[in-house]
């Protein structure tokens, strides 16, 4: 066969499949929206979906602030459990475990006996019969019924600061229809920021914490931190790096700059956060994160509330 010919041939039939698979997109351009046929709209049962990929939450979601002081809790009834007697905390090693305590009893009075022996404090959980507690298990997934209550108790005064917060977000967000899907799904508007909830104040404890020099060494740590993030113009920095920053700026050993500030970050971690921490870590790979809307001012009001 002739080579034009051949050649003709196949432009031919490349021609008319081309024709025939594209003839239905011309069909189309001339046709109008309303006359293509649209499949029958469905609507997304929205809780339908969360039962299926088990999205629904037994709990609404904590401030990891709460968080840690509910863990706290149950880390004291576990110890009571364990001993079932007063359980005993140095002042002078345990500030933050204390300051916790003080939390825990602004929320609830009833929930701790305080008695302060020497340099130590005493503390025996209320209401919980010691020969009526089961054998100590070191492994149990939960702990016994009493101290269950005691905690969802605690769980609950702090599931109800946190929706006031919420529910006055919606109304000034205007978006007071969430509050049914709220309740129904247990989760918080998409924008709302939990770190909006105001921290606890401790009980005022019959004893100092920290000297007025430990207060003026932390707070100088909170301006220096902040002035170094807002230099540096970044949100994420490695922790050594903070640390040997702050060496320079405030006249201090490195074992007690670090144990101040991972003081801040267990007790104000809406300001900064170790984002990478793990048990088997070395800390110079640590990734620390601070807030970038803390300011000196608003972050020195807030320590005062742990530590004055």
């Amino acid at each position: 066969m002739d080579s034009n010919k051949l050649i003709k041939t196949e432009q031919e039939h490349q021609s008319k499949g081309e024709d025939e698979s594209t003839r239905h997109l011309s069909d189309m351009l001339g046709m109008k929206y309303t006359q293509i046929k649209q499949p029958p709209s469905q609507i997304i049962n929205f809780r339908s979906l969360r039962q299926r990929f088990g999205l629904i939450q037994d709990q609404y979601p904590l401030p990891l602030k709460f968080e840690q002081l509910l863990q706290t809790m149950k880390t004291i009834e576990q110890i009571y459990w364990k001993k079932q007697k007063p359980i005993v905390y140095e002042i002078k090693t345990n500030a933050l475990r204390l300051l916790q305590i003080g939390q825990l009893l602004n929320l609830d009075k009833e929930l701790y006996q305080i008695k302060i022996v020497e340099k130590s404090v005493q503390i025996i959980p209320n209401d919980v019969p010691i020969e009526n507690l089961p054998s100590f298990q070191p492994f149990a997934h939960q702990l016994p019924s009493v101290f269950e209550n005691r905690i969802t108790r605690v769980r609950n005064i702090l599931d109800k600061l946190v929706q006031t917060v919420h529910e006055n977000y919606l109304d000034i967000i205007n978006q007071q229809d969430f509050k049914e899907q709220s309740i129904q799904f247990k989760v918080y508007h998409p924008t709302f920021d939990l770190n909006l909830v105001p921290d606890i104040l401790p009980q005022q404890l019959p004893f100092q914490l920290y000297s007025e020099e430990q207060k003026a060494q932390l707070q100088q740590i909170i301006e220096n931190t902040i002035q170094y993030f807002n230099k540096r113009t970044v949100s994420f920095m490695f922790y050594p790096n903070l640390i040997n920053y702050l060496l320079s700026k405030i006249k201090m050993n490195k074992d007690q700059m670090e144990k101040y500030v991972q003081f801040l970050i267990k007790v104000q971690p809406d300001f900064l956060q170790i984002t990478n921490q793990k048990k088997e870590q070395l800390k110079v790979k640590w990734i620390i994160q601070i807030n970038k809307q803390s300011t000196v001012e608003n972050q020195i009001q807030q320590l005062k509330t742990y530590i004055y």
